[in-house]
């Protein structure tokens, strides 16, 4: 099993991330907006390239 980085709300909507489960983060300002960057940003920049949380829904059935 691999270790998540997320844990589920206790309401059942969404996620949260533990600021220890969270590794390194660095927050930037540029180019007028807020950036993440960090270990959080890579894992999600990673899953996405896999790619849309339908499609891996639908490999993960089985289609």
């Amino acid at each position: 099993m691999r270790n998540r980085i997320t844990i589920a709300n206790p309401n059942g909507v969404g996620y949260r991330i533990p600021g220890c489960r969270a590794s390194s983060l660095r927050l930037e300002w540029q180019q007028e907006q807020t950036v993440l960057f960090g270990t959080v940003a890579d894992r999600l920049g990673e899953y996405e390239d896999l790619g849309s949380v339908e499609e891996l829904r639908e490999l993960k059935r089985g289609r």
